[in-house]
């Protein structure tokens, strides 16, 4: 696929790793409409006969300020106006307003991303390198003990300036059943290393209906207040602005 930056040259040798993510969000932020799938895998090495292993899946489209996705059983939608995400499993729905300008803003762990390479790069060692032909890696290690992490890696399209995978590694004191540390002090043999993955899969242009982003498939108002649509009458609303002068109506 082409995207809106793929015509800009190589990074060549005085092009920052900061300049790089530019490019990369700016190419998110400015395409008119594009969709995604993302799968969250999150695992962890074994310690005392004990491992962890999740996935999520989820969905993203994005069209300039509106945007819909939705990530394992809850569902987020933008337009101008709102922001609303709705909570299948719990029947909980937020709403809010807007959000991001751009909801190229709301890209997977975009803000953790910003603050590693920004605020906490001088805690790690940066390297940028190819994989292959079209593949770029900007790479992160522990430098020090303020790192928060022992390894962040972002894998990219170098030619189209599209995210393909981020990847964290970080170790964790070991916890009982109950959440609890095994010890009261530091233990070095009860770190436990975990790891989490976000892997972007299947882009493509998808151009909804103006319709899809209707505030109006998830609620309405009445006197003032957010009420569900008739598809999500058994969920509460939580609605970020308060309601004046209102009386309830009698049943």
């Amino acid at each position: 696929m082409t995207l809106c930056c793929s015509s800009q040259a190589q990074p060549g040798p005085g092009i920052t790793v900061s300049q790089i993510m530019q490019t990369i969000y700016q190419n998110y932020d400015s395409i008119r409409y594009l969709s995604f799938d993302v799968k969250f895998s999150y695992s962890s090495d074994t310690l005392l006969g004990r491992f962890e292993s999740e996935e999520m899946d989820g969905t993203y489209t994005m069209a300039g300020k509106k945007a819909k996705y939705r990530l394992g059983d809850i569902d987020f939608m933008q337009n101008d106006s709102f922001f609303i995400a709705v909570y299948n499993r719990d029947k909980l729905i937020f709403v809010d307003e807007p959000k991001m300008n751009n909801t190229g803003s709301q890209l997977p762990m975009r803000q953790q991303m910003d603050s590693l390479l920004s605020a906490y790069s001088e805690h790690y060692t940066i390297s940028n390198f190819n994989q292959g032909t079209d593949t770029g890696v900007i790479q992160l290690l522990r430098a020090d003990s303020l790192a928060q992490f022992d390894r962040f890696s972002i894998t990219y399209d170098n030619r189209n300036k599209i995210l393909y995978k981020v990847f964290y590694e970080y170790p964790e004191m070991f916890l009982d059943t109950v959440g609890l540390s095994t010890s009261s002090t530091y233990d070095p043999n009860m770190i436990q290393k975990k790891r989490l993955t976000i892997q972007f899969l299947n882009y493509r242009f998808d151009n909804y209906d103006d319709e899809a982003y209707n505030e109006n498939n998830y609620i309405w108002f009445e006197n003032g207040v957010c009420r569900p649509v008739a598809r999500y009458n058994d969920f509460k609303i939580y609605y970020s602005k308060p309601v004046l002068d209102y009386q309830e109506m009698p049943q």
